[in-house]
């Protein structure tokens, strides 16, 4: 199998808990790497925690969802919280952080006005604070399928100036090539999930864009691909999202697999990624 990094996972959550040692010498056994992904400060923390201990990379930010209480199948009861700069700011001070985010606007859980706008103000707030330490953006961008969130924040990042080379990427990717266009004239990678392998709502914009501009995910423990939907996910079934990549793109696996791994190590700056 060729060396793969899944570029967004969270190997942090309770989900993993019981087994979470046998999930990454799974990884090592199958030859990918990954980035750990924090959605508030706790999980941050615990990402941090986990990839220094299994040599990992990290994300840190405040997920859209946490404005208010919400009750996650994987994670349980998750408290709303406040974006505290200072805190985060603390994180990366650690060299194995690389990004900020996941981040962004979620108006698919999220659809009250007063929750929208905090939702931007927390956002916003994140922006800032990767332009400050210059680090790259993983957003989070949902709705109910009119594009609403990817257009208020691509308002955003226009109105900041956020644009240019390893600016950030679409983790998650689920609009249509007309947004996938803007995105990609404003420098960011695009990053696909098990979903595309069973649906083919996302072929034309995976066709359509570079593989120079495309990462790989498997948002684990959501999302499994088939032949293993409805089940847990775990990072080594990122292998089927490059393989789904392949199909559509008429490649190989092994150029998806070369080519997205050298574009998540420009993107996030991972030095010492090597295979095990």
């Amino acid at each position: 199998m060729p060396f793969l990094i899944d570029s967004h996972c969270h190997l942090q959550f309770n989900a993993f808990n019981q087994d979470r040692l046998e999930v990454v010498n799974r990884m090592r056994q199958e030859n990918i790497s990954g980035i750990i992904i924090g959605g508030n400060y706790e999980e941050s923390q615990e990402a941090i925690e986990l990839a220094e201990k299994e040599n990992f990379f990290v994300s840190i930010g405040l997920h859209p969802i946490h404005v208010e209480e919400i009750n996650d199948g994987f994670q349980g009861v998750v408290k709303a919280e406040k974006f505290e700069k200072e805190k985060f700011i603390e994180f990366l001070k650690n060299p194995i952080v690389k990004a900020i985010g996941e981040c962004g606007l979620d108006y698919f859980h999220l659809q009250d006005e007063n929750k929208k706008q905090e939702q931007k103000e927390i956002f916003e707030a994140q922006v800032d604070l990767a332009q400050e330490f210059k680090k790259p953006l993983i957003l989070h961008i949902r709705d109910k399928g009119d594009f609403s969130s990817y257009q208020d924040v691509l308002d955003i990042l226009q109105e900041k100036k956020c644009f240019g080379e390893n600016i950030g990427v679409v983790h998650f990717f689920s609009a249509n090539w007309e947004i996938a266009q803007k995105f990609l004239e404003l420098g960011f990678y695009l990053s696909f999930t098990g979903v595309i392998t069973f649906t083919h709502q996302y072929d034309e914009v995976i066709k359509n864009t570079p593989i120079e501009r495309l990462l790989v995910e498997t948002d684990s423990p959501y999302v499994a691909p088939n032949p293993f939907r409805g089940k847990r996910c775990e990072p080594i079934y990122v292998k089927y999202v490059a393989q789904r990549i392949a199909e559509i793109k008429n490649i190989s696996l092994e150029e998806v697999a070369k080519i997205t791994t050298k574009n998540c190590i420009e993107l996030f700056g991972l030095e010492k990624v090597q295979s095990k």
